[in-house]
């Protein structure tokens, strides 16, 4: 009679009490090998008139169009009035046109023609009032490789999770199980590496062979688990008590 009570009482004892809960954080990482080469292409005309800067434009957009294997995006033009001002008043000085565009390829070899025959396009203008300035080249890892390896450490950590569960409940001789898992914190540091140019001119035209040296890049992520373990007696006390109550 006594242990029936006993049963019975541990049968109507809360959840809470029955189980206990472990919430912590683990990193993983990955190391890759960046796999595009990106820079910052600007030019800009400036001229009297604005039928010559849209013009002298077109020479560069359409070239850019003709461009197959270098990937160009967030493309942008702007033009604008050029003003100075003397004594309180303002005197009109003639337009000036901007192209901004990003360039990425994974082939250095790509890249650098694209480099060269802008430069040639500056050169054949052959005016300070065309300039052609392109950012220091930098390496970067693509969404394609940066998505592919989140996904991998995200099944890395469930493998570890299951192994660590299955064992820490061997350890402690209770049934542990994984309540969630948050991916929420993911990382990625794109650290650019410059190559000795900051800008081109149209005298630095051999400056568009050098290719910057890679290195390796760390994806991290930096999940939060929460497991649940539950005393095995118990549970086995509560299963008996129910077959013979």
């Amino acid at each position: 009679m006594k242990n029936k009570f006993l049963k019975l009482a541990l049968f109507l004892l809360p959840i809470s009490a029955l189980s206990y809960e472990i919430n912590f954080n683990k990193t993983f990482s990955k190391v890759v090998n960046p796999d595009l080469l990106t820079t910052q292409i600007n030019i800009s005309v400036e001229k009297k008139d604005e039928s010559k800067v849209n013009s002298e434009i077109e020479k560069f957009n359409d070239f850019i169009k003709s461009v197959k294997d270098v990937k160009l995006k967030d493309g942008s033009f702007t033009l604008s009035p050029k003003y100075k001002y003397f004594e309180n008043k303002q005197q009109f000085l003639g337009y000036i046109g901007n192209i901004r565009y990003t360039a990425e390829s994974s082939s250095a070899k790509d890249l650098n023609e694209f480099m060269d025959k802008l430069i040639s396009i500056k050169e054949k203008a052959n005016s300070d009032e065309t300039k052609l300035n392109i950012s220091n080249v930098s390496w970067k890892v693509s969404d394609e490789l940066r998505n592919k390896s989140f996904d991998e450490l995200r099944l890395e950590t469930i493998v570890w999770i299951e192994d660590y569960t299955n064992g820490l409940s061997k350890k402690v001789g209770k049934e542990c199980s994984v309540k969630k898992i948050n991916f929420n914190e993911m990382n990625y540091i794109d650290v650019p590496y410059a190559r000795a140019e900051m800008a081109y001119s149209a005298m630095a035209k051999t400056s568009a062979d050098m290719t910057p040296m890679s290195s390796e890049k760390n994806i991290t992520i930096n999940p939060n688990f929460e497991l649940e373990c539950k005393w095995l007696y118990v549970q086995e006390e509560m299963k008996l008590f129910l077959l013979h109550k």
